[in-house]
């Protein structure tokens, strides 16, 4: 959904949601099952008769008695992959990308019984000045499935003809005229150079799939096949971390906390994740904690091990890590606490505590340290306190006015007393 219509992995939950528990119209959506059970199939006449009274499936030439290979009993997760259900919702009512998503679910689930693509292909060999040469062609005889489908979105346009039909019956017709013992002559050769580049940054959908098969970027084969044994007995996970139905969750918690971003559906790691990864111990930037952990329950399981060791073991590594952490680089946004002030950056030089914003003073939460918010008539900003405290002293600020003389002036703030907040002036030399 993410390619197709540009939905975000949270904005597909909650489409997916709507339409199961508003609508009734589809079953359980946060499986990342495909397979569907044999019970499903004696079912499939029913749901098949309900979406063609509807105009936009109506056309569709499906056969109820063909059972695809999703139908597999042996393949069966928790649940099974995500289908129509017997109460097709009146299309128009739904709202523009519901239509969407749900149509998607549709089609998929009627190809399931409709008649496999049928083509014929010719291949061969060519001996050029001592060099074989292999080529193919293929035309299509009969579209099947491929009618419903193709068109419907550029991805599966682009996997299921990368040339015109035209094209593709053209060169079928030229070499599969050819005979063995055929001779020809080379009328052309070119040479295409192109330079090796990085992986595709991540979108999306191509991160919740990278993390559904996760061990295939581990390179310690110990780690790996942890990861993958751990997931034996689940056809549609690969040595994955998370799950179907929290992946989704994560990557919105990674924007929410600014550790991400999007541009134009790429994934982008900010800053402040870029600063979060570097200051994060190895061992918790690599999948291997969760091999190692799946290890442990699996221990748990067999007896060998109490849950009461596992969790006491977890704590002291926990504990040991947490300590590793260095947070020197990382720039947090201060904002205000929820019923509460806001905090400065720079604790109190005085003892340490968090210092607050009010409308009359900067002040520190576990002392008497304080500067006024107003000195002389000038507001004085949260950013010129940090300078203050950092520093011991502020550039020039402009707009102080005078109780005497009534007149304004620029000055600098000097802090004379780190225990109480006390400040003075400082003027700047005349040239």
């Amino acid at each position: 959904m993410n390619k197709r219509f540009g939905l975000t992995a949270a904005q597909t939950l909650e489409i997916t949601q709507a339409l199961r528990e508003k609508y009734k119209a589809i079953t359980y959506n946060r499986s990342d099952c495909n397979y569907l059970s044999d019970e499903q199939f004696a079912d499939a006449p029913n749901i098949l008769a309900a979406l063609k009274e509807k105009p936009e499936f109506m056309h569709v030439a499906t056969e109820p008695g063909i059972k695809s290979k999703a139908f597999d009993d042996s393949k069966i997760s928790a649940h099974t992959a995500i289908i129509p259900t017997i109460n097709v919702p009146d299309i128009s009512a739904l709202s523009d990308l519901e239509a969407k998503v749900y149509q998607a679910i549709a089609r998929q689930y009627l190809v399931q019984f409709m008649r496999n693509k049928k083509y014929l292909e010719a291949t061969g060999s060519v001996d050029v000045a001592g060099e074989v040469f292999s080529y193919k062609a293929k035309t299509t005889v009969d579209p099947g499935f491929e009618t419903l489908l193709k068109g419907s979105s550029s991805e599966n346009k682009e996997e299921n003809d990368e040339s015109s039909d035209d094209e593709v019956g053209t060169a079928f017709e030229s070499v599969s005229e050819l005979k063995a013992g055929d001779s020809g002559s080379c009328r052309e050769t070119s040479v295409t150079e192109k330079k090796t580049t990085p992986p595709a940054l991540f979108t999306e959908a191509t991160l919740l799939a990278a993390l559904v098969r996760i061990a295939d970027f581990v390179s310690d084969p110990v780690i790996k096949k942890l990861l993958k044994d751990k997931d034996r007995d689940n056809e549609a996970e690969h040595g994955g971390i998370g799950t179907s139905a929290t992946r989704s969750a994560i990557i919105e918690t990674l924007k929410t906390r600014n550790f991400i971003t999007l541009d134009k559906s790429k994934i982008i790691p900010t800053e402040t994740g870029i600063a979060f990864f570097n200051a994060l111990p190895d061992i918790a930037t690599q999948p291997d904690m969760t091999a190692l952990w799946s290890e442990q329950q699996t221990l748990i399981e067999q007896g060998s091990l109490s849950v009461d060791d596992f969790i006491s073991k977890l704590m002291t590594f926990l504990t040991e890590q947490v300590s590793q952490v260095d947070v020197g680089e990382i720039k947090g946004e201060h904002k205000p606490r929820e019923g509460g002030l806001p905090r400065l950056e720079s604790p109190c030089p005085n003892c340490g505590k968090e210092i607050v914003a009010s409308t009359k003073t900067y002040g520190c939460t576990g002392c008497t340290f304080k500067v006024w918010a107003t000195i002389a008539d000038k507001k004085i900003t949260a950013s010129q306190v940090e300078t203050l405290i950092k520093k011991g002293k502020t550039v020039e600020i402009k707009g102080f006015v005078s109780k005497k003389t009534g007149k304004s002036f620029s000055a600098m703030l000097v802090l004379q007393d780190k225990t109480t907040g006390a400040v003075s002036f400082e003027f700047a030399k005349k040239k």
